[in-house]
């Protein structure tokens, strides 16, 4: 039997399942995070880092969460 897979979209922009992006969006709204900044200036920024290096280094992932911060909506 040949199943094709769709593509998880979320997955390739995130590399987080959408599954987990589910999780992931329903706990930031309980702690009151905007989901799309945690996507966008976290998950994306460190997806795209792992992807370029294959391992993020603590000081790069440090980077991306100061600048996730300042970027944080208040």
């Amino acid at each position: 039997m040949n199943k094709s897979k769709a593509i998880d979209r979320t997955f390739l922009q995130y590399g987080v399942r959408k599954e987990d992006m589910e999780l992931i969006e329903q706990t930031c709204q309980t702690n009151d995070i905007d989901a799309e900044w945690f996507k966008e200036y976290i998950l994306k920024a460190y997806n795209d880092e792992r992807n370029n290096q294959n391992f993020v280094e603590e000081r790069k992932r440090t980077r991306i969460l100061k600048t996730a911060l300042k970027n944080m909506p208040k």
